[in-house]
Parts: structure tokens; sequence; C-alpha cells
């Protein structure tokens, strides 16, 4: 191996490290500017998905004694994973012109700026989680065992989340009427995806294959099979869901490269 190739391989491992550090640095200072905005400042972050979850509760549960006994504890392993989905992609579509102060004064790859989002609201969320796992070891789903599936479905969620946020992210700097479509498109989304019923006992035999192909509804089947159920997870659906969402983050990162020049300008009008 030459001198030449070890020092270019020795550049690009730095400009990607620099890179991750600079996004870290600005999960981090947004976060902060987020807190100090709030009279309870970080507290919000715990307070924000245990008012949530104490709504479902006592609506569900208390006053319209909706479904089985199980039905707040199904429905949060639904609705949890959903907003932290939706959340993403909703605000990934804004992300880039939103982020022309920086544009204007340094050279940024574009990715930078859906990913500073996903990375705040992945740090929000992992407290969102552990609520839901306080709350249903309370109610009867102490952890086993088979919790540890829960890495391999965060991480698949996360990539997929990733996938998503990089299309809506690259598409409405071009045509931001496209962020309404994006809107109508996740509302239609979330009665897709079971959030709110068990495909098993709606979707007819025959349409269940097509139904888990809604990525969401697949991964919101894993978490319940692992949180109430203490069972394995749609493991072939979380490889496949994994992989497909890497080749399209490559695929719009090259395209990113490709017209970075062009959303400088549209970031910029």
């Amino acid at each position: 191996m030459s001198a030449t190739t070890i020092n270019s391989g020795t550049q690009t491992f730095r400009k990607f490290y620099a890179f991750w550090q600079l996004v870290i640095i600005k999960v981090r200072l947004n976060l902060r500017s987020e807190a100090t905005q709030s009279y309870l400042s970080y507290a919000w972050w715990v307070l924000e998905p245990l008012l949530m979850m104490a709504v479902f509760y006592v609506v569900f549960k208390i006053l319209l004694h909706r479904g089985t006994e199980e039905f707040v504890n199904f429905l949060l392993c639904g609705i949890v994973p959903w907003l932290w989905f939706s959340k993403c992609v909703n605000q990934s579509g804004m992300a880039i012109m939103q982020g022309r102060g920086l544009i204007s004064q340094v050279y940024l790859p574009k990715t930078f700026f859906p990913l500073v989002l996903i990375g705040q609201n992945l740090v929000k969320q992992i407290f969102v989680f552990l609520l839901l796992f306080v709350y249903l070891s309370y109610d009867g789903h102490p952890p086993t065992v088979q919790w540890l599936w829960l890495i391999p479905i965060i991480l698949t969620q996360l990539t997929f989340i990733t996938a998503s946020s990089f299309i809506v992210a690259f598409l409405v700097p071009f045509a931001r009427d496209i962020k309404y479509l994006v809107d109508a498109a996740l509302r239609m989304m979330m009665f897709g995806s079971g959030i709110f019923y068990s495909y098993t006992q709606v979707i007819i035999p025959e349409h269940r294959d097509i139904f888990l192909m809604n990525p969401m509804a697949n991964l919101i089947v894993s978490y319940r099979k692992v949180l109430l159920e203490d069972s394995m997870p749609l493991t072939m659906s979380l490889l496949g869901i994994s992989m497909g969402s890497m080749v399209v983050i490559f695929f719009v990162y090259m395209l990113m490269k490709r017209f970075d020049n062009t959303l400088t300008r549209l970031a910029l009008e």
C-alpha cells in the first residue's frame, strides 16, 4: 500500500471524525438552547412523555374502559415508536432551510442538518423509552432476556428514521409544498401502522403480508412481541428494513453531494 493511499485514507477518516464531532456538538448546543427556553428546563423531557402516557391511561383505561386490560400497554407500544418516527420526519422537511444561517457562513454537507435533528430527538426518545419500560414493568411486564431484542429493534428504527428523514430533507427544498404532502402521508401511514388495532384481528390473512410491508407497522409488531408477549421479534423483517434503509441513506447521501450547490442556493433564497 502506497504512502499516498495511506495519507488519503487518514484524511478521509479525519474528515469523517470531525463531521460527527460537529454533529454531536450541535446536538448538545440545540438541546441546551431548547431546555433554557422553558421554565422546567431538562425536566420537561421527562414530564412531556409522562403526561402523554398519563392521558392515554386515564382516557382509555379509566374513562372509556376501551378494549382489554392490556389495551393501554398495547397502545403505548405503538404510539411511542410512531411519535419518534413522525417527529423526526416532520422536522427534517425544513432542516436545510432552517440551517441557512450556518450555510451562509461555512460549508457543511447537507446531511448535517437532518442528522442534528435526528440526534436531538434520539436523546429525548431515550427518556421516553425508559418511562415506557418502567410503566410496563409496573403493570405486569417486567424485563426478561427477550428485552435484549430491543437493541436491534431500536437501531433498525433509527436507521429507517434516518433514511426517511434524508429523503424529506432532500426533496422539500426543491418544492416546499411537498411538506404538506409529507404531513398527509404521515397521517395515512399512522392509520396503516396498527397503532390502534391488532393486525391479526383486523386484517384478513390474505392481506397481512401487504400490511407488514409498511416498515413502521413491522417495527411496532416487533416492539409488542418483545415487550408484551415476551417473544422474539420479526428478525428477518428487521434485517430487511435495516438493509433497505442503508441503501436509501447511501443513495440520498450521493444525491445531496451531487446537488450540494443547488441545495445551498435554495436554502438561501
